[in-house]
């Protein structure tokens, strides 16, 4: 049986000249959704890059945030009215409520958190408190921040959705044939190993870390060079840093691009070194064009990467480590391959992801029951599924050889 069609409304004040992973959820989900008969929209600011990156993407914007706060709560609630969302998907804390507030004044719908990483509710303050009981659920990108938040006292369990993020893989699959023609971009040599990064400049992500790593190992590895895609609010002392004499020039920035799957297919490998993060959006788009990750250990790491099989893993806030994961791939080819073409059950996942979404397979269908709605998930997020089937109904290995089977067959 058909799913009924669902109205949503994606709210995010983002007014940054740089977005990043919760933003990119967004329009994948809008664009994923309306592609299957849904009603989906984003509601941001006018002329904000991510709402801009949306309308070229295809989903269906609406610019209307704008003027003083009580300006924009009112802007909110006439645009869920006019959409007539079943669910309002907001990113903070102030959406929140002004997606509570519309709905006071007679939008209906139920209003969902995105929560992209830990410590955005914290429970010593009663504004967050007030926000979380203001809403009807809240969708978090890995079972460690459903765990953080319940032990911070945001509960019942069941009000939280672990929805972990995801890549469109056919996008990433192309962009790997791209990666000589990138390098060459680039300027790197047949010699030369190339090591990325690709996030927001801000505290949490652990650029400074990365430049440390960079100083450890550039005695060892002189013939590497460093990438760093992403702009932000410490986008010029990242510059500063980078230009340290001790790095010798190694470290180009790249600023925010658009071309981000063919950067990564041009990496050998890609670095990951958040402070504070939930599965890392960069660590997904790394595995889906096939090369290694090392990353610390922040919330949601080890649900992607089981270390030592699927990428390395460090601890959080050790350059030291995070240059020793990098120093052990760049010395062995034959492991940066290994790890970058992933273990089994995660290259069943990717073949079960592509050819489930070329056959509209049924089981696209994620209800969740708890926020009153089906959510009908995109193929991009079937690693969740795979995830789901190991620890519901056995080993992820099994059941996805037994769904992927009549596809790999044809």
């Amino acid at each position: 049986m058909r799913a009924r069609r669902v109205r949503l409304l994606f709210v995010n004040a983002n007014r940054s000249q740089s977005f990043g992973g919760v933003e990119r959820w967004m329009i994948d989900a809008a664009s994923g959704l309306a592609a299957r008969g849904h009603a989906a929209a984003l509601l941001g600011r006018p002329g904000t890059p991510w709402l801009e990156a949306a309308a070229r993407a295809g989903v269906r914007v609406r610019p209307d945030i704008r003027g003083a706060w009580a300006q924009r709560v009112l802007r909110v609630g006439a645009a869920m009215r006019a959409e007539q969302a079943d669910v309002v998907i907001v990113k903070g804390k102030k959406a929140a409520r002004m997606a509570a507030f519309g709905r006071v004044t007679g939008a209906r719908g139920r209003v969902v958190f995105f929560l992209g990483a830990t410590h955005e509710l914290e429970r010593a303050r009663w504004v967050d408190r007030f926000t979380w009981r203001a809403v009807d659920a809240g969708i978090v990108v890995a079972h460690g921040a459903a765990r953080w938040y319940a032990a911070e006292g945001f509960g019942p369990p069941e009000k939280m959705h672990v929805l972990w993020k995801g890549v469109q893989l056919a996008r990433f699959a192309r962009a790997r044939a791209e990666a000589a023609r990138k390098r060459a971009e680039l300027g790197l040599g047949p010699d030369e190993l190339a090591v990325g990064t690709v996030g927001r400049l801000a505290w949490q992500k652990g650029i400074d870390d990365l430049l440390e790593a960079v100083r450890r190992v550039r005695p060892g590895l002189p013939r590497a060079r460093f990438f760093v895609v992403g702009g932000g609010r410490d986008a010029e002392a990242v510059a500063a840093a980078a230009t340290a004499p001790e790095l010798g020039g190694a470290v180009t920035l790249l600023g925010p691009r658009d071309d981000v799957p063919e950067l990564l297919a041009a990496m050998d490998v890609v670095v990951q070194s958040s402070r504070r993060e939930a599965m890392a959006q960069t660590t997904l788009e790394a595995m889906a064009v096939g090369r290694p990750v090392v990353s610390t250990t922040t919330v949601g790491a080890d649900e992607a990467i089981e270390d030592g099989v699927s990428g390395l893993l460090v601890p959080v806030g050790d350059a030291a480590a995070l240059a020793d994961g990098i120093l052990a791939l760049a010395r062995d080819p034959a492991r940066r391959a290994a790890l970058g073409d992933a273990p089994r059950h995660v290259a069943a996942a990717k073949v079960l992801a592509t050819d489930a979404a070329l056959a509209n397979a049924a089981d696209n269908v994620q209800n969740h029951g708890g926020m009153g709605f089906t959510w009908e998930a995109d193929a991009h997020l079937h690693l969740k599924r795979a995830w789901l089937l190991e620890h519901a109904l056995g080993t992820r290995v099994a059941h996805l050889d037994a769904l992927a089977a009549p596809w790999r067959a044809e």
